[in-house]
């Protein structure tokens, strides 16, 4: 790294020549600043791009109709890899996925199977050229066997039918409870499908028009095939799914912060910044952002791009609850966690850093990322910043850190454009933390106020603690010392979900307790 010239000119001010003098100074440094770039405006809009949507609940509910995989494999498909393998792994995902594989066929091949089983005395696995005998076979290998002697097609659509009625709750919990499950569980019933009148009713229904079904599997939405307007693929992004499946219900899905992720442009910057250096660290300055958004960022990046980054270092204020700091802490490492590696373990190692007050109305959080910012440059050979604060005063260590390469990441609220146009200017770039998916976030918050709950009955049934046991008082006091957000909704459906579902459980010694179900 070059050495910096860190001379400064001397001004003795006598009279007003010395502040004449003291201007011209200022006019010198001022022309040496690079000159105001005629498309600022532009390029400030450039940073309101349009976020990318997400394809995360539409992937489930694809993988659990049973969409062929070869959809799933198809980089211009909305449905998402990863998510199928993750998953195929999962018993009970696996029999309704292979329960619906199966009704599908059935239903696109209605006359052929029935003949089949009448004329030809074959059975449920013995065409493959008309029911997926994988979907069979995995059925069995589970533990659900649908075998039938001398059986009829409508004795086998309504023994999948009773399967899929008595199964479906054994999956809720694949959707985020921000998801309201009460409004996905029929997609995947058919109705008044234990009844031959119902079979055919849906029968006639779903091959009116099989093409406006999503990749033609069947699912329980009538609207798909005889509305009056065609709304295309509605398995193409999270929230046209949510949207059209709220309305449904006469409801509407208003949080679109959970189905929209960062712009590819934001996406790029981030990458490129990270795919260019060698050794970057995250410093954060916890008083002036949101360190959960940050994780929720994090997530959102290729598992590779992650790997780039040695240190995560969170400045926080002496005065910030112990709840806030648990949260940021796990939130993190749950990041960390979540990407497999073989390699070396010296990556996105997390330090906390409690900055104490010598004066009480003055935070030192500012001085003290600065200057361990500047230490990890010169002594850990970083080459590469990303900023989390919203705070002009950094722009000061930024401008003396030449030869570093800078990502900051701010929040709209607390950012007003003279920074973001002052990065611009100089070429520094910049995103929002606030264009992130927060669903990222939710499973987090979700994890950390059961925990909480749990521990403050755990506390009150052991003699640990006093008080009256009542979960929502206890739910909201731990919102608040803890600052996470939830909205009424959001309240509601925690409370359903997991509180009303606590169980008395008794242990082998007599010992009573209450558990909450987990995440």
């Amino acid at each position: 790294m070059a050495k910096q010239d860190n001379s400064k000119k001397s001004v003795k001010l006598h009279g007003m020549s010395g502040l004449s003098e003291l201007r011209h100074m200022f006019e010198e440094e001022t022309e040496n600043e690079p000159s105001r770039q005629p498309d600022i405006f532009a390029q400030r809009a450039a940073h309101q791009e349009m976020r990318n949507p997400t394809h995360n609940i539409v992937s489930i509910v694809a993988y659990l109709l049973g969409i062929d995989k070869r959809i799933f494999e198809n980089e211009h498909e909305p449905p998402q890899l990863d998510i199928y393998e993750q998953l195929h792994d999962d018993k009970a995902a696996r029999i309704i996925r292979n329960l619906c594989m199966i009704r599908t066929a059935m239903e696109q091949k209605y006359m052929s199977i029935a003949n089949a089983f009448r004329m030809e005395g074959k059975n449920i696995g013995s065409m493959p050229d008309l029911i997926p005998t994988s979907a069979v076979m995995d059925l069995h290998a589970d533990g659900v066997s649908l075998y039938m002697g001398k059986p009829q097609i409508d004795d086998y659509l309504i023994r999948i039918n009773q399967e899929l009625s008595n199964r479906i709750n054994t999956i809720a919990y694949l959707f985020p409870e921000w998801v309201k499950w009460e409004y996905v569980k029929p997609i995947f019933l058919m109705p008044n499908g234990t009844k031959a009148s119902g079979i055919r009713d849906a029968g006639i229904l779903y091959n009116a028009d099989r093409k406006r079904y999503p990749y033609q599997c069947y699912l329980n939405w009538d609207a798909i095939s005889v509305g009056t307007s065609n709304q295309g693929n509605i398995l193409f992004t999270d929230e046209k799914f949510l949207t059209l499946l709220y309305e449904r219900h006469e409801d509407r899905f208003v949080n679109l912060s959970l189905v929209r992720d960062a712009g590819n442009q934001t996406m790029r910057n981030l990458s490129d910044h990270l795919e260019k250096c060698k050794n970057c660290v995250i410093v954060v300055d916890c008083e002036n952002s949101n360190a959960v958004k940050l994780a929720a960022a994090l997530s959102s990046l290729p598992k590779s791009d992650i790997r780039k980054i040695s240190k995560i270092l969170l400045f926080d204020s002496e005065y910030t609850t112990p709840e806030w700091t648990k949260l940021v802490d796990k939130f993190l490492k749950l990041v960390r966690d979540s990407v497999s590696y073989s390699g070396s373990e010296e990556w996105m190692r997390l330090e906390h850093i409690m900055v104490p007050r010598l004066n009480q109305s003055k935070s030192q959080v500012d001085m003290t990322l600065a200057v361990r910012t500047s230490r990890e440059v010169f002594s850990n050979n970083v080459d590469a910043v990303i900023l989390v604060s919203s705070d002009s005063d950094y722009w000061a260590m930024i401008r003396q850190l030449e030869g570093v390469r800078f990502l900051v990441m701010l929040e709209k609220e607390k950012s007003g454009l003279a920074i973001m146009d002052t990065l611009t200017i100089h070429n520094i770039r910049y995103c929002f933390l606030d264009d992130f998916c927060t669903s990222a976030s939710y499973k987090i918050k979700t994890e950390t106020l059961i925990d909480a709950i749990q521990s403050r009955i755990d506390a009150v049934l052991h003699g640990e603690a006093q008080g009256v046991l009542n979960v929502t008082e206890i739910m909201n006091a731990f919102l608040k010392e803890s600052w996470i957000v939830m909205t009424p909704r959001e309240k509601d459906a925690f409370y359903e979900r997991y509180l009303r579902q606590m169980k008395l459980v008794i242990d082998a010694d007599g010992s009573v307790n209450i558990q909450i179900p987990t995440a």
